[in-house]
């Protein structure tokens, strides 16, 4: 993925964000993941540290605070700066499949931070997904 360009912002309100339409759509062991904003509301001489958009696979929704799942797909952004956005953010990703089951997938803004990686905003994709494991029988010589 292209670094994207950073453009500067107005009004605040979430000190990092997702902003308009989040997509994915599956190919085969592909994920293609379209993201239209990634917003910083942080003071202009503040960036933030190393952020990426994650793919999860969860149980259920994701509600804030600590999860469990299976990390599918990640696509590094780098750093943001303060009243900046990155716009218009595809990525092509090999996806990791989680266990047999239904699963909730949720796009995560993770940032790295002194602390661990934080979860700065997220959005839960509606439809489940069914993961299945398929057998393949071939003959023996």
């Amino acid at each position: 993925m292209a670094t994207p360009m950073q453009i500067p912002l107005p009004s605040p309100q979430k000190e990092l964000a997702l902003n308009g339409v989040c997509s994915y759509h599956i190919e085969g062991e592909t994920l293609y993941l379209d993201v239209a904003e990634v917003a910083s509301r942080r003071n202009a001489d503040s960036a933030s540290g190393e952020l990426a958009l994650e793919i999860w696979a969860l149980e259920a929704p994701y509600t804030g605070g600590n999860f469990s799942g299976y990390l599918i797909a990640s696509q590094p952004l780098g750093s943001l700066s303060g009243q900046h956005c990155f716009r218009n953010c595809s990525a092509t990703l090999p996806m990791q499949m989680p266990t047999e089951g239904v699963w909730t997938l949720v796009l995560m803004l993770r940032e790295s931070t002194d602390g661990g990686l934080v979860t700065q905003d997220y959005i839960n994709f509606s439809q489940q997904v069914l993961a299945e494991c398929k057998m393949t029988l071939s003959l023996c010589s």
